[in-house]
C-alpha cells in the first residue's frame, strides 16, 4: 500500500485479536472519517462503537460496494486464502498492521528486525534487554511486546519481531535484521514448506542496502545469501560464536548467559551482540547486562521442582529443531521427553535420527494430536522401546516422572504447536504445571 488513508472509502479489518484492535484505534486516531468494519468468523464479543462487523464469507460481496475499499488481514489470516483472492478481485487493496506502521512511523525511528524459524522472540528480547541497559529509548514490538502500530512516536529504536505470516506480504525494508536459521514450519498458512521459505527469506530481499545478521552455521542461509552484500555472519570462530557453552567474540572468551542453558541461546546472543556491534553501541557493555536477563516465559523455563526432579516448559519449541536443542543443552541429565501437538508436517524420522546420539533420554511420551506418528517415527530408533502414546498432558507428565531417577527433567519441548484440546501455548503450559504440581 502506497496511498495515503485518505484515498479510500471503507477500512476491512480482517481478525479481531490484539492485532486487530490496534488497528481500530489506529484508524481513529489518524482517520476517524473512514468508515471501519471487522471482519471475522464471529462477532465481536463487545463490538467497538462505530464499527461493523460481518462474516468473513462475506467480504468480497461488502468490499465489492465501496469504490476504494482497504482490506488489513491479520497475521493469523493465511496470505494464500480464496477469500483473500475474492477481495482482491472486487477491489480491494489489501495491507497490514505492520506495512501501516512503516508507511506512517517518525523519520528518526530505526527498526532492527528479528526473524527465524526459532529463536526469534529471546533474540528480540535479549536485543531489546541490552539496548535499555545501554541507555537506549527502545521499544520491543510485533510477535513479542506491543503491536508495532503501537510504537511511541518517541522512541528512537523499534526492535520487531517478524514471523513468516508478516514477512509474507511486507512491503517495507527494516533498517537492520536478524535472520536466525531457516528450517520448516507453518506449511498449512503457506500452502507448502517450500512457499514458507520463500516467505521468510523475503526480508533479505526487500533491500540489498539493508544491514543482515545471519547465522553461518545454517546451510539454508549460506546457500541463498552467502553472496549478498551487507551481511555479517555470526558463528564463526573470527565473530561472535559458541565454544563449550559460552559466548567468543573471536578468540576472547566472554563467557556463559546464566538464564540461557544451550548452545542455541547463546548463538541468538551472538546474532543479538553482532547487531549491536555493528550499529555502533559497545556490545561489551550490552553483554555484560545480561547477568540480569530474566528469560521468558514457555522458553526452557523452569516452572517447577519438586520429588527431586525438574519440570521446564519449552512448549514454544514447536519444530524438531528447536526440540533438539532443549534436549542437548541438557544433556547432562536424565530426560523424559514431552512431544506432539498440531500436526503440520514435522519430520519425525528426522528428529528420531538425531535422537539417537542422545542416551540421556529416558522415556518420550507423544502427546495428542500427532502422538501416534510421532511413535511410529521413533518405533524402529534407539528410543522405540521408551516412546509410548500418551495423549493426555496429565497423564503424561506422570508417566515422565515416574520413568525418571531423582536429578532428572521433565521437558515439555513438544516439536508441534499446540493441539486441538487447547486454545493457546498458554493453557497447554498451565495444563503441564498443573499436572507437575500434582506430583508434589
Amino acid at each position: 500500500m502506497t496511498a495515503p488513508l485518505s484515498a479510500y472509502d471503507a477500512a476491512f479489518i480482517w481478525g479481531f485479536g490484539r492485532e486487530g484492535r490496534a488497528v481500530l484505534d489506529f484508524l481513529r486516531r489518524t482517520a476517524p472519517e473512514l468508515p471501519a468494519t471487522i471482519v471475522d468468523a464471529q462477532a465481536p464479543a463487545a463490538p467497538p462503537d462505530g464499527a461493523a462487523w460481518i462474516h468473513q464469507d462475506a467480504l468480497a460481496d461488502a468490499v465489492g460496494a465501496f469504490e476504494a475499499p482497504l482490506l488489513i488481514k491479520s497475521p493469523g489470516v493465511s496470505l494464500y486464502d480464496a477469500q483473500v483472492d475474492a477481495a482482491l478481485a472486487a477491489g480491494a487493496t489489501l495491507t497490514s498492521q505492520t506495512n501501516l506502521y512503516f508507511q506512517h512511523k517518525p523519520p528518526h525511528q530505526r527498526v532492527f528486525a528479528i526473524t527465524g524459524t526459532k529463536g526469534k522472540s529471546t533474540t528480540a528480547a535479549l536485543l531489546h534487554h541490552m539496548l535499555e541497559a545501554l541507555g537506549e529509548d527502545a521499544v520491543l514490538a510485533g510477535n513479542i511486546g506491543v503491536p508495532v502500530i503501537e510504537t511511541p512516536a518517541n522512541a528512537r529504536i523499534v526492535v520487531l519481531e517478524l514471523s513468516s505470516y508478516q514477512i509474507a506480504d511486507l512491503a517495507h525494508a527494516p533498517d537492520a535484521f536478524i535472520f536466525l536459521n531457516l528450517s520448516n514450519d507453518h506449511a498449512p498458512w503457506h500452502r507448502g514448506v517450500e512457499r514458507y521459505r520463500a516467505d521468510k527469506a523475503r526480508l533479505a530481499r526487500l533491500d540489498p542496502n539493508c544491514l543482515g545478521v545471519m547465522n553461518a552455521g545454517d546451510e539454508r542461509l549460506q546457500a541463498l545469501f552467502g553472496h549478498q552484500p551487507n551481511r555479517l555472519w555470526y558463528g564463526r570462530d573470527d565473530a561472535f560464536h559458541v565454544t563449550g557453552g559460552a559466548v567468543w567474540r573471536g578468540d576472547q572468551r566472554w563467557g556463559p548467559i546464566p538464564a540461557l542453558p544451550g548452545r542455541h541461546n547463546a548463538l541468538n546472543a551472538c546474532a543479538a551482540l553482532t547487531l549491536l556491534d555493528a550499529e555502533g553501541f559497545d556490545a561489551e557493555a550490552g553483554f555484560a547486562s545480561l547477568s540480569s536477563f530474566k528469560g521468558l516465559p514457555h522458553r526452557m523455563q523452569i516452572v517447577h521442582e519438586a520429588e527431586g526432579l525438574t519440570f521446564i516448559d519449552d512448549g514454544l519449541a514447536t519444530t524438531p529443531e528447536a526440540c533438539l536443542n532443549a534436549v542437548e543443552a541438557l544433556s547432562e541429565r536424565p530426560l523424559a521427553l514431552l512431544l506432539g501437538g498440531e500436526d503440520r508436517d514435522q519430520d519425525y524420522a528426522w528428529l528420531a535420527a538425531q535422537l539417537e546420539t542422545q542416551d540421556h533420554v529416558q522415556a518420550i511420551l507423544a502427546l495428542a494430536d500427532n502422538g501416534e506418528r510421532i511413535v511410529e517415527a521413533m518405533r524402529r530408533g534407539r528410543h522405540g522401546a521408551a516412546t509410548r502414546f500418551s495423549p493426555e498432558v496429565a497423564d503424561a507428565v506422570r508417566d515422565a516422572a515416574a520413568a525418571l531417577p531423582d536429578g532428572g527433567v521433565v521437558l515439555l519441548s513438544p516439536a508441534a504447536p499446540r493441539g486441538q484440546s487447547y486454545k493457546s501455548f498458554e493453557e497447554r503450559g498451565a495444563d503441564f504445571l498443573a499436572a507437575a504440581r500434582a506430583l508434589r
